[in-house]
């Protein structure tokens, strides 16, 4: 009834039967033992962490895994400020609890050897954080005089809604590094000078937290690039998609041989172009032409002063593409231009032309840079174009491919490594071929860049 108050039943025990919840958890005091070692309060269980690298970028990135750690570190604010801590202990002696046990001590730590994670694009790489931060606390020294004091490891344990942060450090390019796919640590030293460093914040109770590196610049040339990263796709990366640029070798090369004199020596007039280049210029009747595997040999010959003949033959392989038409009993012009060096052996070019002075083949082997220069090449200005195309990692460092252009006149085309196009110009029908266009930004190869093309006059008559 309205203004009585009926008896509650008995509680349970501990509780009163006035109480209004009966459901209200109790406090109940844990009281400390006075023991060796006890500790008023709970035991602190720390909470494991899954620390996840994820690289969704377009491009691949190197971190230091000489200690597991894989590149991800955890850190902790202290006085305004983030630092790294140590993790786990050495060995059990570091801790303080075993400080002044002097029967215990750490065994020598085997050193090392330095190893580096490739991370390709699309990859992930997990560690776990077992939950303890060890730090580092001053105590007083055992056994030495009073006033004396020394360092152990206390273990501590976060609270869960403390914010802590993740560290991931990582390189885009290490010099020296070997082959490698990724699917395991490989020698090499991480460069930390040059490396890259974000930060992700979390805390331990979340169980996990990933961090990602930011995703390439936005860029239109490779001058917009840092170093080793090239502009490929419109973003700055250090990462070779893959390509199927035709690789030099075989039957793909420009391989222009030493010429031969016979007869009366003096077929070749010879000289010093710059810088020391031997210059070899002849003229001549082809007396004969043979293709072979590739290879094209031209004899020529004409009446030598005051008796015999000058005599020479020209060797020279080329795609069987770049093959020209050529008769017996015509006149051609033979200019060679020799850049060949102790480090570089066969660096020839070749310049063909009929008795009018029509360019009939331009053939150079490009070895650090073109050999041939315009007045070889005319009516063709052959020039490599910046930005590249693609690159791969080889063992001489990362070789970058670009474009080559061909212009003759008022006509332009500019091909990519292994792209070859017919084009008209000069009343003439051409077939120009970019053999390959490549070049390290830094390597210790002698070979630094390359650059082969062939010219080839089709000798097809062109109408009004």
């Amino acid at each position: 009834m309205p203004g009585i108050i009926e008896p509650m039943a008995p509680g349970p025990a501990g509780m009163s039967a006035a109480d209004p919840n009966p459901m209200k958890p109790v406090h109940v005091l844990v009281l400390c033992l006075a023991v060796t070692s006890c500790q008023c309060g709970t035991e602190q269980v720390p909470n494991p962490i899954t620390l996840r690298l994820r690289n969704d970028t377009s491009q691949a990135i190197f971190v230091d895994a000489t200690g597991g750690r894989q590149g991800l570190s955890v850190q902790r604010r202290q006085d305004q400020a983030w630092s790294t801590f140590v993790e786990e202990l050495g060995c059990d002696c570091q801790s303080c609890e075993r400080h002044c046990d002097s029967a215990c001590f750490c065994p020598a730590a085997a050193p090392q050897a330095p190893r580096v994670l490739k991370v390709p694009p699309g990859a992930t790489v997990e560690r776990v954080w077992t939950g303890f931060v060890q730090t580092l606390e001053e105590v007083s020294a055992c056994g030495i005089a009073p006033g004396q004091s020394d360092t152990c490891l206390e273990a501590d344990v976060p609270p869960l809604d403390e914010t802590l942060r993740l560290q991931l450090c990582y390189a885009l390019a290490v010099p020296g590094l070997g082959p490698t796919d990724g699917s395991a640590p490989v020698p090499g030293l991480f460069p930390v000078d040059s490396q890259v460093c974000v930060h992700q914040e979390f805390i331990t109770a979340d169980g996990e937290v990933e961090i990602r590196p930011p995703p390439p610049s936005p860029c239109s040339q490779d001058t917009e690039c840092t170093a080793p990263a090239l502009c490929l796709q419109q973003v700055c990366t250090t990462t070779c998609p893959a390509h199927d640029f035709r690789p030099m070798g075989g039957a793909w090369q420009v391989r222009v041989l030493e010429p031969e004199e016979q007869g009366v020596p003096g077929f070749f007039s010879r000289g010093t172009g710059a810088g020391g280049r031997r210059l070899l210029a002849g003229t001549g009747t082809l007396t004969s032409v043979r293709y072979s595997n590739g290879t094209m040999t031209l004899q020529l010959s004409r009446a030598a002063a005051p008796s015999g003949e000058y005599k020479a033959t020209i060797a020279l392989s080329l795609p069987p593409e770049a093959a020209v038409p050529l008769q017996v009993g015509e006149s051609l012009a033979v200019h060679v231009v020799d850049a060949s060096t102790s480090a570089i052996p066969e660096n020839r070019a070749l310049a063909l032309r009929e008795a009018g002075g029509a360019l009939l083949l331009a053939a150079d082997p490009g070895q650090l840079g073109a050999v041939l220069g315009s007045e070889e090449t005319s009516p063709f200005t052959v020039s490599s174009l910046p930005g590249a195309v693609g690159c791969e990692d080889t063992p001489c460092g990362k070789r970058a491919f670009h474009r080559t252009e061909f212009r003759g006149g008022t006509t332009a085309v500019a091909l990519e490594p292994g792209e070859s196009e017919e084009v008209v110009a000069s009343s003439a029908t051409w077939n120009v071929i970019n053999l390959s266009n490549s070049s390290y930004g830094s390597t210790s190869c002698a070979l630094a860049s390359q650059m082969p093309y062939v010219l080839v006059n089709r000798r097809v008559a062109q109408g009004p």
